[in-house]
């Protein structure tokens, strides 16, 4: 009876596990193993361009917009988590979202990481919105 249901415990353990995806492992900064876009700041400001000229009455007037991109240790597009803060630093949405929404569709879309080592890195880009402009990216 009791090999019977070891056989059962471990035959359902074997069964439900899954393989890990590149995209499960942990995240270590992208400046502990230096990863980065190709062309760095120049090609991360030149993709942002357009929304960084067309929006220019974004409510509130004043804060920073992060956003922190997972990428997987072969270069590939994991996940995205965003942070809004106003100039008091207390959590907001600018433009109730939609401007961290459209950030966000052109986040997933940068191409060309490097990196010294294969490891799954988060990348940070960061926005100063400043008399509703956005001011600086970073």
């Amino acid at each position: 009876m009791k090999k019977t249901l070891l056989f059962i415990i471990l035959f359902t353990s074997f069964s439900f596990a899954q393989d890990k995806s590149d995209c499960d492992e942990r995240s270590i900064p992208y400046y502990s193993i230096n990863s980065s876009v190709k062309g760095e700041n120049i090609a991360i400001r030149k993709a942002f361009k357009k929304i960084q000229n067309d929006e220019t009455n974004i409510l509130p007037n004043n804060g920073f917009i992060t956003l922190r991109l997972h990428i997987s240790k072969t270069g590939g597009f994991c996940k995205i988590e965003t942070f809004e803060i106003d100039k008091n630093y207390m959590p907001t949405e600018f433009n109730n979202g939609s401007l961290v929404n459209k950030l966000k569709k052109v986040a997933v879309n940068l191409s060309n990481w490097e990196r010294d080592k294969n490891k799954k890195t988060f990348n940070l880009i960061r926005f100063k919105i400043k008399n509703g402009k956005i001011e600086e990216i970073f």
